[in-house]
């Protein structure tokens, strides 16, 4: 790789991701919304816990629920990735980029880095800022468990609340490449992310164990709890899975985008 090309065409790609407002204004509405939803669960469940019965006591998951916001907020940023991709082709200038680098692989490695940068700040800044706000709450409700930082496997999990924002930013990004059109990328992205794991639940209990617990969202979302669900897969291996459908749909994107007319 030519690293001077490559600084090149980052610093481009980064001029022309903070020159729009949509940038800000879906990262703004991330934070509000990873923040606010997170403490509107928290207190939800917290209020409702001494009623709960056993079963729902032993698999209540403080650290989760604080950082639930961000399974919304994830939207935001999503979309935010797939319009740096896909307004490039609805604008037309995308044959402007590519006139500027023929070398195609470029653009897209640098949006990659770069929305990786922003995505996993964003994200695991919400996360910890949603996790101290909701902290308070859990104490307030006296809840018999230790919502601190320190405790166990709750800094994994909120790290990898933030670490799941910034894959699925990826994840996101090589969708618009693969797809080209806004509506036609965020309209998969909401399918794939909130109603394919819904619809699967109707599955058999055989059927989800074998094929639901892989699906992107399902195997990402693992890292957040310190509560095991029987159904999911354990916390950096479901991680993991979520990395490589990332990275598929990246390189299923780079291959189109090197293959395809523009």
């Amino acid at each position: 790789m030519n690293l001077a090309l490559f600084r090149d065409v980052f610093a481009a790609e980064w001029t022309k991701l903070r020159s729009v407002r949509s940038t800000y204004w879906c990262g703004l509405l991330a934070i509000v919304v990873g923040i606010g939803f997170g403490a509107a669960i928290s207190a939800g469940n917290a209020s409702e816990y001494k009623s709960a019965d056993l079963i729902d006591k032993v698999m209540f998951d403080p650290t989760a629920l604080s950082t639930a916001g961000l399974f919304f907020a994830q939207l935001a940023l999503g979309v935010m990735a797939i319009l740096v991709m896909s307004s490039e082709y609805s604008t037309g200038t995308i044959r402007t980029t590519l006139a500027a680098v023929p070398q195609r692989g470029y653009p897209l490695a640098a949006k990659t880095a770069l929305l990786a940068l922003i995505g996993t700040f964003v994200g695991v800044g919400t996360a910890f800022a949603s996790f101290f706000v909701c902290e308070p709450i859990f104490k307030h409700y006296d809840i018999p468990r230790d919502v601190s930082i320190g405790a166990p496997h709750v800094l994994r999990a909120v790290l990898g609340a933030g670490l799941y924002i910034g894959v699925m930013v990826l994840f996101a990004l090589g969708l618009a490449v693969i797809i080209r059109h806004t509506a036609g990328a965020i309209t998969t992205l909401v399918g794939i992310v909130f109603i394919v794991p819904i619809v699967t639940q109707l599955l058999p209990d055989s059927w989800q164990e074998h094929f639901s617990r892989y699906l992107p969202a399902n195997a990402g979302s693992a890292i957040t709890s310190t509560v095991h669900q029987s159904n999911s897969l354990p916390p950096w291996g479901g991680f993991f899975v979520f990395v490589g459908w990332a990275a598929l749909s990246l390189a299923v994107g780079w291959y189109l985008l090197r293959t395809r007319d523009v």
